[in-house]
């Protein structure tokens, strides 16, 4: 479906918006993509199908309203058995008759003026069908972005469990090198069993990360609207976006670009036109009539008749009702505005919001990439001085654990910078540009 109004993003806005969102080379057809995951929410997602429907409706209730400019033309047509005993006068005898009669006709009419009554509802379903149209892009972007959002969840997801797996491993390692010393007696046996507990502790964070990324697996399917029956693989390869805009300019931007406050804008536009048709109906109607009429008796044949002329109708009084048409016309549009203003204080909160989000998570990935450094040099010089002699078991466990939360906290930095971009680009309109 075609929407009415487009506005186009600036080219400069939507390249540092768009980001790199292209699949990676080699990547076989088992595997998902963000790009492939999005096309298989807007093929099978239900919500868009619902959308779709609601703007058939409205484009039908548009025909529905344009209608008012053609004419109507109806044929009819009768026949009519009669059996009885007929009384002329009283003076003459009564006698039975029995006959039958026919008639048939086209019946035409066409309205010549009727002072805004059908503009006006034209107008209202045609900016009905604007809105709808725009609440088709929204369950559109909503899709897209609720996908990209699942889909580098479950990859932040796969990384923490990485992250906990090589926890295992290290805590593995470790327990093997605390009973080797123990066996030679370099190490007491607390440097074992400390070795055990945390190796248990890994064990369990890794299961509940691995349960975690079957978790946010099944929230992916559920966006996409699609649950596929053979194993896939998840594509890791990174968008590599940079957002280089001003809050100012993003609030102006989804002024301008925002579905939702283009198909309450609409509605504000087809509400105020829907209480200019009431109005009007306390005014007259010209119009043309027409008839075409063919009648007779059996066995006589059928004789045409023909009839034209203009009729003019003046509604004077209807107990009221147009009145009360009228106050619930103007009432409702007076909600539309309403609706309008709250939506767009609703969108510049969630502009804002994503803006200051996404330069947050900008901050954390920086802090956060050094902080893994710090900690893999800690671990590190740990590791080295418990193997000469010098350290202990509590500091090389201590070591590992923040070296993991460090990598834990970059990998969610990382993500929280790319989703934030995503949740940008939908409080801007522009998810599915």
């Amino acid at each position: 479906m075609s929407i009415r109004r487009r506005f186009a993003v600036p080219a400069a806005v939507a390249i540092l918006l768009a980001g790199t969102w292209m699949p990676a080379a080699g990547e076989g057809a088992d595997t998902l993509t963000v790009e492939r995951a999005v096309q298989l929410a807007l093929d099978h997602h239900p919500s868009l199908r619902s959308a779709e429907a609601n703007t058939r409706g409205a484009v039908a209730q548009h025909k529905g309203a344009v209608a008012g400019y053609l004419p109507a033309i109806s044929f009819t047509a009768s026949a009519t058995h009669t059996e009885g005993v007929f009384v002329f006068n009283p003076s003459v005898p009564s006698r039975n008759q029995i006959y039958s009669s026919y008639t048939g006709g086209f019946q035409a009419q066409e309205t010549i003026f009727d002072f805004g009554k059908t503009i006006n509802r034209v107008s209202s379903t045609t900016d009905l069908e604007d809105a709808a149209a725009m609440d088709e892009l929204t369950a559109r972007e909503l899709v897209i972005a609720n996908v990209q959002i699942a889909y580098y969840s479950l990859l932040a997801a796969r990384g923490v469990a990485d992250v906990n797996d090589e926890a295992v491993n290290q805590a593995e390692k470790h327990l093997v090198q605390a009973k080797a010393f123990y066996s030679v007696g370099t190490r007491p046996r607390f440097d074992v069993t400390k070795a055990e507990v945390d190796l248990a502790n890994a064990k369990v964070n890794q299961i509940i990360a691995r349960n975690q990324t079957q978790v946010t697996q099944v929230q992916l399917e559920n966006a996409m609207g699609f649950h596929p029956e053979a194993p896939y693989a998840v594509s890791r390869s990174l968008p590599n976006p940079h957002v280089a805009m001003t809050m100012d300019s993003a609030r102006t931007l989804a002024a301008r670009q925002r579905p939702e406050l283009l198909a309450a804008r609409s509605r504000v536009d087809a509400a105020v036109a829907q209480a200019r048709a009431a109005w009007s109906q306390h005014l007259p109607v010209l119009s043309a009539v027409g008839t075409w009429n063919w009648s007779g008796f059996d066995p006589t044949p059928l004789y045409p008749r023909w009839s034209a002329g203009i009729q003019l109708s003046l509604p004077i009084f209807q107990g009221f009702a147009l009145d009360a048409q009228v106050d619930q016309a103007n009432a409702a549009a007076d909600a539309a505005k309403a609706a309008f203003d709250t939506q767009a204080q609703s969108v510049l909160l969630e502009v804002e919001q994503a803006y200051l989000g996404l330069r947050e998570a900008e901050e954390r990935t920086v802090a956060t990439a050094k902080l893994v450094d710090q900690a893999d040099e800690n671990f590190t010089l740990a590791q080295r001085q418990y193997a000469a002699g010098v350290g202990t078991a509590i500091e090389v466990a201590d070591a590992q654990l923040s070296r993991s939360n460090a990598l834990i906290t970059n990998i969610q930095a990382q993500y929280d910078y790319i989703t934030s971009i995503v949740k940008l680009r939908r409080a801007l309109g522009t998810a599915s540009q």
